[in-house]
């Protein structure tokens, strides 16, 4: 990467481009923002090395196009660059939505758009709130398709990495019903939560008393609304189906309360905490790199296939790459993997898929 262009300098995009800065130091980072005033202070804070007022010429000549925009902004902005954008320059994005954003950047872009979310954030907002470590640890999840080529993976795949995240492979639809579960009822019980006890007419009392407990979990209560209303608006559907599941579990709560059923209740709260203790307790995988070559046949989709296998094993993909073969039809899929046992279980997973998967020494330098 020699020139990257970061449209949206707000708590993503200037976080995105204070990492890169500081990892990449002599790199060209073209900033763009709707309020000039914005991409400006990503200047003075070093997230960006110039500020462009113009989108087509904030990607002209760059190597890959992060848009970190708002959702409602996005479609709009993908029109305004199409012209600009190299014709082998990735574009990426950080939505929390994914299904009509990847729909939307492959009808203008095809192969060169890869759908990206770092599942990283803050209740904070704006270019002041950006932390250069705020996606060190984190997943950064990639959503390929069928269409997906093995260039734009691999160079969002190295933006994450760059910035400190471990990149996880997962279909749209797939995320956006994760993340329904894992991000977007949690934010709409975190105001729910606020709203029953600022409702009862004796709020401000009530507030004052509120321990550690109640302020950890509305923490995220005091995000951006009109960014929510527009991640929300993307991702109806599976947030419904979520705050229903959310709903039944509730009721089944209050009728063990109702009923007395003290045994039944002990059993549902220890099963929660068993539940919570051993997710977080799960340790990051990682270890020495192992290679992995695949053959693979010449039809879309199989990068997205092998991927996200990686994804649902937490497998972390560190290095990727397709070198076709001079005969047609059939090529070779080279996969470097952190951790010995993440491989061997991402091997096993893509045999059962029926590829072939073999181990050879790769040098992905030359």
């Amino acid at each position: 990467m020699r020139r990257i262009a970061v449209l949206g300098t707000g708590l993503i995009g200037g976080s995105i481009g204070l990492g890169l800065c500081r990892a990449l130091p002599g790199l060209d980072v073209a900033g763009y923002d709707r309020d000039p005033s914005a991409s400006d202070r990503a200047v003075a804070r070093g997230a960006v090395t110039r500020a462009e007022t113009d989108a087509g010429q904030a990607v002209a000549g760059a190597d890959l196009v992060v848009m970190a925009v708002p959702l409602g902004e996005f479609e709009a902005l993908l029109g305004a660059i199409h012209p600009f954008v190299s014709p082998d320059a990735t574009v990426t994005d950080v939505a929390s939505a994914k299904t009509a954003v990847v729909a939307a950047g492959e009808g203008v872009l095809g192969s060169r758009f890869v759908g990206g979310h770092p599942m990283a954030g803050s209740e904070r907002h704006g270019i002041d709130a950006a932390d250069p470590d705020l996606f060190v640890d984190a997943s950064w999840i990639l959503t390929p398709t069928a269409t997906t080529s093995s260039a734009a993976y691999a160079s969002a795949s190295e933006l994450a990495t760059t910035l400190g995240a471990r990149v996880v492979g997962v279909g749209p639809d797939e995320h956006d019903a994760l993340v329904a579960r894992l991000s977007h009822v949690p934010q709409l019980t975190a105001s729910a939560l606020v709203a029953a006890a600022a409702g009862a007419g004796d709020e401000e009392a009530l507030l004052g008393l509120a321990g550690g407990g109640f302020r950890d979990v509305t923490r995220i209560a005091a995000s951006d609304p009109e960014l929510w209303i527009s991640i929300l608006r993307t991702n109806r559907t599976a947030v419904l189906g979520s705050l229903e599941h959310l709903g039944r579990a509730l009721d089944d709560a209050a009728v063990m309360i109702e009923d007395e059923r003290w045994n039944d209740l002990r059993d549902w709260l220890t099963k929660a905490r068993r539940a919570r203790l051993e997710l977080f307790a799960k340790p990051v995988t990682t270890g020495e790199p192992v290679a992995l070559s695949i053959m693979v046949p010449d039809r879309p989709g199989v990068l997205a296939e092998v991927t996200t296998a990686a994804g649902k094993l937490g497998a972390n993909i560190e290095d990727l790459r397709i070198v076709h073969s001079t005969e047609g039809g059939r090529g070779r899929l080279e996969l470097v993997v952190a951790g010995r046992t993440a491989a061997d279980d991402l091997a096993l997973a893509l045999e059962a898929l029926g590829y072939h998967v073999d181990r050879p020494d790769i040098n992905f330098s030359t």
